[in-house]
């Protein structure tokens, strides 16, 4: 009804989208979203005082956003990258498209932590240039990319205060900084992000989840108050798979197996497309040695979560699945099962370094070097050069073979690995952009009028160069700045020398 009134409002064909991807017809809300693209015109951004600040260049942003994650979800993660840059480039401001661009890069197609830096810092800018509010949402997964993928936790926390001192009530800053804290072993602090969460945000799941497994982390923590923070964060939200599987592992590593099945049989049932709840329930039946059950797990696992366009291996979801299916066949010895399992994790995603790790694992163990050694080469020329993935199946090929005693062969490694990695930072150097360059420097006045400094001789080049510079000479030497007192005992000797002569 919505469209017929008014075709060219794209907010219709969102809405009508998402109520196909809940019943799971993606074809349908692929349908409603091109149409909307192609007929939906958004109005152009305007400032506070009414000025025409941008107008968006190839469609509706927001429409080719949600395709992007619709065609990310289906698993089609080239056509959602390209749907995401040409939502960006329709309205550079879009925040939201940056993000989702970003993680995109970093998580599904792990490139490097500067793939994803590059899209925060170009949102960051764009909002600026159009004089918009910054965007919390922006800082937020910015802080969260130099954590997990760099590791700068310095760095992380300026950004989630910047998100904080954006938005003082984002749920998202405050939870993700408290889980970083907590993994630092900032107890009080993490518990004060929480808290500070839970005064204006009382029914987030999420935030209790992750305030209860900080508690029972903690060296002097209290394991009833961390089983009644799950049962809070239950009680919140029933349907909530991911505490479910938590609350679960919890409990199996309190000792009660039995209690932590029944909760992960529970999540299962609550959400049967959560890859990670049957992992980690076939995972307890492997480790409790119950191995028929545990394929069983895995088999339904992989049913349930297979995608539409997955082919035989299910899709990017049920990787995980395959690669805990494999490591079960590996450790039963049935190690043909376990290379059709790795290779269907492989096949569902050529990034899996779980995948590749146990594989190669499995194979060493059998005295079966040449078979690993192909399987590295393999997947390495799935990474970008820059991946923080790529690095770590380096190390794991270069321990491998050190293990086996071959440090040539290790040796070779090392270095194949640090002249990919020189050459990606000289990439990355030489596409730095012209505002990362230095200042020009001050003006000669306003040098000399701050310090008690004179100029004796400048030169300065007026050449086509980036080394655009000055330079004092006296007497043939190249100096810096003479302070007077020197001066006036320089010249005072010179005219003593002159008497003297004279004399």
């Amino acid at each position: 009804k919505a469209i017929e009134i008014d075709p060219r409002d794209g907010r219709a064909y969102l809405g009508l989208s998402k109520v196909a991807e809940r019943r799971r017809d993606f074809a349908y809300a692929r349908d409603c979203l091109t149409a909307g693209i192609a007929n939906s015109i958004t109005p152009p951004l305007e400032g506070p005082d009414g000025t025409l600040i941008q107008t968006d260049k190839f469609g509706n942003p927001f429409l080719l956003q949600a395709l992007g994650w619709l065609e990310e979800r289906m698993g089609h993660l080239a056509e959602a990258e390209s749907l995401y840059i040409s939502a960006a480039k329709s309205r550079p401001s879009h925040a939201a498209a940056w993000v989702a661009l970003a993680q995109l890069r970093t998580r599904k197609l792990r490139q490097g932590a500067n793939a994803g830096r590059i899209c925060f810092q170009t949102a960051e800018r764009e909002l600026k240039a159009t004089g918009q509010k910054p965007s919390s949402h922006v800082y937020t997964a910015w802080a969260a990319l130099e954590y997990k993928n760099a590791g700068d936790v310095r760095r992380s926390r300026e950004l989630f205060k910047a998100a904080l001192q954006v938005d003082p009530k984002c749920s998202a800053a405050w939870l993700q900084l408290g889980v970083m804290e907590a993994a630092k072993e900032n107890w009080d602090t993490a518990e004060e992000c929480f808290e500070t969460v839970l005064k204006f945000d009382q029914r987030n799941s999420r935030v209790i989840q992750a305030y209860a497994i900080m508690e029972s982390k903690r060296p002097d923590g209290d394991s009833r108050r961390a089983i009644d923070l799950f049962e809070r964060a239950l009680k919140t939200n029933p349907r909530d798979a991911g505490v479910l599987q938590a609350y679960a592992l919890y409990v199996a590593k309190l000792g009660d197996v039995d209690s932590a099945r029944g909760l992960l049989r529970r999540g299962t049932e609550v959400n049967k497309r959560d890859p990670a709840v049957w992992q980690a329930w076939g995972v307890l039946e492997t480790r409790d040695g119950y191995a028929e059950d545990a394929r069983d797990i895995f088999q339904q696992g992989i049913w349930a979560c297979a995608q539409l366009s997955g082919g035989q291996s299910g899709g990017w979801r049920c990787a995980r699945l395959w690669q805990a299916w494999g490591v079960l066949e590996a450790r039963e010895g049935e190690h043909a099962a376990a290379r059709r399992c790795f290779s269907r994790a492989l096949d569902a995603d050529n990034r899996n370094v779980a995948a590749v790790t146990a594989w190669t694992l499995m194979e060493e163990d059998m005295g079966n070097h040449r078979d690993a050694r192909l399987i590295f080469e393999r997947a390495l020329k799935q990474f970008s050069s820059s991946s923080d993935a790529k690095m770590a199946l380096w190390r794991n090929y270069e321990v491998m073979e050190e293990r086996a005693g071959d440090m040539k062969a290790a040796q070779s490694v090392y270095q194949r690995a640090m002249r990919e990695s020189m050459t990606s930072l000289n990439e990355n150097a030489s596409e730095r952009s012209i505002e990362d360059k230095l200042p020009p420097p001050p003006a000669m006045k306003q040098v000399l009028t701050s310090s008690q400094e004179v100029e004796v001789v400048r030169w300065q080049s007026r050449a086509d160069t980036t080394m655009d510079g000055e330079v004092w000479m006296n007497n043939g030497a190249i100096e810096g700045r003479v302070p007077p007192s020197l001066m006036k005992k320089k010249q005072k000797k010179a005219r003593e020398a002159k008497n003297d002569a004279e004399s």
